[in-house]
């Protein structure tokens, strides 16, 4: 199978989330490749195709000549309803191959709700669930990412993890593959040998394991590219890590003991790549990533240093940068002004807990009078909006803790009433590998009386996470391989995609936990020190005895300093070559290796605008009109076209579009029109495919934007099963005063000379359809 059907696609949900074949994808020979690779996220595509981790492994994997990485994501279930009932398997993203032809199929365990989502790909794919049932030519299931701190409740769904960071080792893992691949051994040894690669668990075998730390993120070889999603993705835009690791030691932070150390990149080093992304995508907004980017040594020195090269030197402020994780007392003038030069976002700040004695059980080193000054200034740059993000059920927490929460929301809607500030809640999980490891998870009815608490003084301004799926997180991230059991059984019942509120059932693990004969709630329980927990054969680095020293100084109240900062705390990570590795360069040190230049031409301030007529056709048609404009402006951005850039808040490029055209209905001409800064490009723009199905079939310069309503739309409506019945029907159908309708060489051509008609809507209540494009191929000319 070359794709999914058309028939099947034009019946589910935004089918634009299953097209593949990004632009400008390089495509390898499939038969030249020693390994095929296939990376996969247990969630939709515009979920998971914003994941650094499998852009990261894919890009270095496409690097090496001898192999191949592709992408694959999870399905709605419609898509997964309709794949199952015709036979179709679940397809990579670009080449548009079955999963089964991959050598290995590498899946993120990036969160416990993902659990299910992993089932449903391996199960898609055609491959056995469970790793002791398959054969050996069935591909190897590797498996990685933060929750992999305790792989147990996923264990035997996977042949291997790799605990730790992935880009040197997955190497080592395809060396090993292809090694026993040519071997004709059985799979038990592919096993054996996985074992003896340092950071690589294998759970048939329940070897011990060191977690795999990249001691170096600067490396050149560790550059990447980010390539052009085909929709928008939920968080639209370049992910850029600036560091990874946190050393400040919140004891609830399973994050912050599974990264350890911190390891910065150098600030020449992310200005080279976001440019390189910029370039090579089209995409204008990139996210500088960290666990804490408040606490980048070199963020003043790489602030300044991006202001100059996508502001200062530019025509027009068509880029922008977002810091989503900033911790209290790392703003200030000029990194606020930064933020404001680009796409204005809400302002989040976590203080964690209520008062200043909960803070310090957590390790939450803040001042408030410090978080107030932030507002304050965040006031005074135009904010009007700032989150609180605070945990419920800590340990030691009291009712005056509750009542802290609200009493430092109303001191600061005292301090700064000018900002609307809400508050957010959840529940604490003790997560393995932190000091609150052994502690218990409050229950779903004392989660409730809490929210109830809080609900009673901070009315609409509180929110909170639903409790019924920190209950099932709580469950799986302290699970053991009987969780496994569970989670096979509730995916059997239909649970699926457990971190969205429109899917999530507890209901379903429940009846599943109870036909297992598990009783989920002995998973919230406190552990004493001496058990024997599930992942304590998974070595983070991070010494046992430090997390029980940490776990005694939360009950006494003591703060331990960030050993960035402070002296080392002697978590047992650091060692000769292992240790934190920052940055602090000066702004005169920092040299670029892409030229200091606008990243377009520009010829002046004159706009000249493109009247762009192209089809939509093939895969296209699935796509909305604005899918459709968005790949039209990256695509032009990538080629180095001159758009222009509106001013103001949110700048975007001037466009003007004729009426919608619905998906599903194929076009031999669709019209936009766009503002450049440069005349004379028809002949670039002439012939231009993009897409399949998108393809520039005529182009007209003007000098004034144009108007591009048409006052004739011409459709020709052709029935895709029993021709001769539908004809007939057709033959006696009255269309509305405006239109014409006659039919030829077995053919419905509709004219439409009146605005505002829908054909789609007319023949839908005409005939009593749900959906006219099951029934009718419908093309617009």
């Amino acid at each position: 199978m070359a794709d999914y059907p058309y028939q099947i696609l034009i019946n589910i949900k935004k089918p634009s989330r299953y097209l593949g074949e990004e632009p400008f994808f390089k495509k390898k020979d499939w038969e030249k490749t020693d390994l095929k690779i296939c990376f996969c996220y247990p969630d939709l595509y515009e979920i998971g195709r914003s994941h650094l981790g499998i852009n990261i492994l894919a890009y270095l994997v496409n690097q090496k000549e001898e192999y191949l990485a592709d992408l694959a994501f999870a399905v709605g279930p419609d898509l997964e309803n309709a794949l199952k009932t015709k036979g179709y398997p679940l397809l990579s993203w670009n080449y548009r191959k079955p999963l089964r032809d991959f050598d290995v199929i590498g899946i993120s365990y990036a969160y416990e709700l993902s659990a299910t989502g992993i089932l449903q790909i391996l199960d898609l794919a055609g491959i056995p669930l469970r790793a002791h049932h398959r054969e050996r030519d069935a591909p190897l299931v590797l498996g990685g990412g933060p929750s992999c701190g305790n792989p147990e409740p996923v264990a035997e769904f996977f042949d291997a993890f790799i605990i730790g960071d992935a880009e040197e080792a997955i190497f080592e893992v395809f060396e090993v593959y292809k090694n026993w691949k040519n071997s004709g051994k059985p799979r038990t040894t592919l096993w054996e040998e996985l074992t003896k690669i340092e950071g690589v668990y294998v759970p048939l075998i329940r070897n011990q394991v060191k977690r795999r730390i990249l001691k170096d993120l600067n490396l050149e070889t560790l550059s990447w590219e980010f390539g052009i999603p085909v929709i928008e993705l939920s968080h639209d835009r370049i992910p850029m890590e600036i560091s990874r690791g946190c050393t400040r030691g919140c004891r609830f932070c399973e994050a912050s003991f599974y990264y350890r150390p911190v390891r910065e990149k150098d600030p020449f080093y992310v200005i080279n790549q976001i440019k390189k992304n910029f370039l090579t995508t089209g995409i204008t907004e990139a996210s500088l990533m960290s666990l804490s980017v408040g606490d980048y040594t070199a963020l003043k020195t790489l602030v300044k240093k991006l202001k100059e090269e996508f502001y200062l030197n530019a025509p027009c402020r068509k880029y922008s940068f977002s810091l989503p994780s900033l911790r209290v007392g790392s703003i200030d003038d000029e990194l606020l002004e930064f933020i404001k030069l680009g796409r204005k976002t809400g302002l989040t700040f976590a203080p964690e807990a209520g008062t200043e004695r909960l803070r310090k059980v957590i390790n939450k080193d803040i001042d408030i009078a410090q978080l107030i000054e932030d507002i304050r200034l965040a006031k005074k740059h135009g904010w009007t909006k700032v989150k609180l993000y605070f945990m419920i059920g800590l340990p030691t927490e009291k009712e005056e803790d509750l009542e802290g929460i609200y009493q430092l929301f109303r001191t600061l809607r005292k301090e700064v009433p000018q900002v609307s500030i809400t508050v957010s809640v959840s529940t604490f999980i003790p997560k393995p590998h932190t000091p609150f490891q052994w502690e218990r998870q409050i229950s779903l009815e004392e989660t409730y009386e809490k929210i109830k608490f809080l609900k009673r003084r901070l009315g609409k301004n509180l929110r909170y996470h639903h409790p019924e799926q920190s209950f099932l997180e709580g469950v799986i991230a302290r699970g053991d391989r009987t969780i496994g059991l569970v989670i096979e059984r509730a995916y059997q019942k239909g649970a699926r995609f457990d971190s969205w509120k429109d899917f999530f059932n507890l209901s379903l693990w429940i009846e599943a936990a109870k036909e297992v004969g598990v009783d989920l709630n002995t998973y919230l329980r406190e552990r004493s020190l001496e058990e024997n927990l599930p992942w304590e054969h998974i070595d983070l680095r991070v010494s046992k005895e430090f997390l029980i020293k940490e776990r005694a100084k939360a009950y006494q109240g003591e703060i331990t300093k960030d050993c960035r900062f402070d002296r080392c705390s002697k978590c047992g990570v650091c060692n000769e070559e292992i240790k934190n590795l920052l940055s602090k360069k000066e702004l005169e040190e920092v040299k670029l290796d892409i030229q200091n230049k606008p990243l377009f031409p520009f010829k002046g301030v004159k706009e000249y605008w493109y009247e762009i007529y192209y089809t939509k056709k093939d895969k296209a048609v699935f796509l909305s009109q604005l899918e459709v404009i968005r790949l039209f402006v990256l695509v032009l951005n990538k080629l180095g076209f001159p758009l222009v850039y509106t001013s103001g808040f949110h700048p975007h490029p001037k466009i003007v579009v004729d009426d919608a055209l619905p998906i599903g209905v194929f076009s031999e001409r669709e019209t936009i029109g766009l503002a450049m800064y440069e005349s004379g490009l028809s002949t670039k723009l002439q012939g231009l495919e993009f897409y399949p199905g998108l393809r520039i079939v005529k182009v007209v310069e003007r000098q004034e934007k144009p108007s591009l309503k048409r006052e004739k739309k011409v459709y020709k409506i052709e029935p895709l099963t029993e021709k001769e019945l539908w004809l007939n029907r057709f033959a006696t159908l009255n269309f509305p005063e405006g239109t014409e309708m006659e039919i030829k060489k077995q053919e419905v051509w509709v004219r439409v000379y009146i605005p505002n008609f829908s054909l789609l809507k007319f023949l839908k209540q005409t005939f009593e359809l749900d959906n006219p494009l099951s029934l009718f191929k419908i093309v617009k000319y």
